[in-house]
């Protein structure tokens, strides 16, 4: 019983996070990371991710699985 209840409380959190973002890893996979509510919050994480870690990321549509953006970690100063 409390593995159906709680498969029913991932299902409703992962409907009300609809933007997710994932890193692109070395091997050429995408790596689901973290998922927020709005588009913007979804960008700018990816943003701040990518200008930390130098790494590619993308955000991530969850109810489509439709690529919104891809942002690309570089060297450049600020």
């Amino acid at each position: 019983m409390l593995s159906k209840c709680f498969a029913v409380v991932m299902f409703l959190t992962a409907k009300s996070l609809m933007y997710c973002i994932e890193r692109l890893d070395t091997g050429g996979q995408w790596i689901q990371e973290i998922c927020f509510k709005t588009e913007f919050k979804a960008f700018v994480n990816a943003r701040t991710k990518s200008r930390a870690t130098l790494k590619t990321y993308r955000v991530v549509h969850a109810t489509w699985n439709q690529v919104v953006t891809v942002v690309q970690g570089s060297a450049e100063p600020h």
